[in-house]
């Protein structure tokens, strides 16, 4: 069942993909011919009203939209007028806006799935009562105990545990009134900084025991929409600290690295499902950006420079930018491949 479900993920993500193309074709009144999900023969086929013919394919590794006009790009054609339902005589912005919609669609959908956790399954918030203190941390020399209740941090009131280090993110010193058996004691005393974690610290934790609030739109709304930008700038600072570690072997995977942590991945539950659908769609949603030849990011590029030099380029500049983006593709796929196969 595990993975069964990883593979309606890598399905359901595809599919979303390739939708955002097709909606946007669709928006511009450009004739898609073909919406495959999978490649080689198709096991199951339905043309709709415009024409465009909705497959399930025998090899589930991909997918594609046949966009009239985009798949020609590459060809040496001396034509000019275009058809005007061909993605050709679209200006430039609704080209790139087509090109875009794919990964839109994927960041919009790990959204909505994450607001959709967020607010069903509740939101963890924990008490801002100590559950432990630190051995020779700032907070046990200053007697801040287990039990103790944290009212106020710097002047500001504390209505949950993770309010308290949101107040001295940039400072050495703190001020903190605490209760303690219905005693308002007020402790100042400076911090200690850590190195690992690169800010100061207390040195305490919250209790084991969470308070979950479910159905709270606003807190949903806010948590969802803050936690994109934060994976994201997250997820580069650590790529870049594997880089700068020689780790970045370890810590990449591909499909086959996938499935073999399948198991590790909580797929057999309905949450952990969701989450692995919201960090794959995220990655795939930014992959598909950047600037590589024959990515979504690749071809942003090859229009606007094509829109520079009046919509046409020499077919020698356009059979580099093939080469090029299939040595990238094909090496990352190698490199990334034989890394799950020898590293995990």
């Amino acid at each position: 069942m595990i993975y069964i479900n990883l593979l309606i993920i890598i399905l359901l993500l595809i599919f979303i993909h390739e939708l955002g193309h097709y909606s946007a074709a669709r928006l511009f009144r450009v004739k898609v011919s073909d919406f495959s999900i999978g490649f080689g023969k198709s096991i199951f086929s339905y043309k709709d009203r415009f024409s465009t013919n909705w497959k399930l394919s025998l090899i589930p590794l991909g997918g594609y939209v046949k966009i009239k006009g985009l798949e020609s790009i590459f060809q040496k054609v001396e034509q000019k007028n275009y058809d005007s339902d061909s993605f050709q005589s679209l200006s430039l912005f609704k080209k790139i806006i087509i090109l875009l919609a794919g990964s839109f669609f994927n960041i919009l959908s790990a959204w909505i799935c994450l607001f959709c956790i967020l607010f069903f399954f509740g939101i963890a918030t924990f008490s801002p009562e100590v559950g432990k203190v630190l051995e020779n941390s700032p907070a046990s020399m200053n007697d801040i105990r287990e039990g103790d209740i944290i009212s106020r941090v710097n002047g500001y009131e504390i209505k949950d545990f993770s309010d308290i280090s949101k107040t001295f993110d940039k400072t050495n010193f703190v001020s903190i009134e605490i209760i303690r058996n219905n005693d308002l004691i007020l402790k100042e005393f400076e911090l200690k900084y850590n190195n690992e974690m690169n800010k100061y610290i207390i040195g305490i934790s919250s209790t084991n025991t969470p308070i979950i609030n479910r159905f709270s739109l606003f807190n949903s709304l806010s948590q969802s929409i803050i936690f994109i930008p934060t994976y994201y700038y997250a997820t580069f600072d650590y790529l870049i600290k594997s880089i700068n570690n020689k780790t970045i072997t370890n810590e990449l995977a591909g499909p086959i690295g996938m499935v073999k942590m399948a198991d590790q991945l909580m797929l057999d539950k309905l949450k952990g499902v969701m989450f692995m659908f919201i960090m794959i769609s995220l990655f795939v949603g930014i992959f598909n950006l950047i600037p590589i030849p024959l990515l979504d990011g690749g071809h942003i590029i090859y229009f606007t420079l094509r829109s520079i030099f009046a919509d046409s380029l020499p077919h020698i500049v356009t059979r580099i930018y093939l080469t090029i983006g299939i040595t990238i593709i094909s090496f990352i796929f190698i490199f990334v491949t034989l890394n799950d196969i020898f590293y995990k």
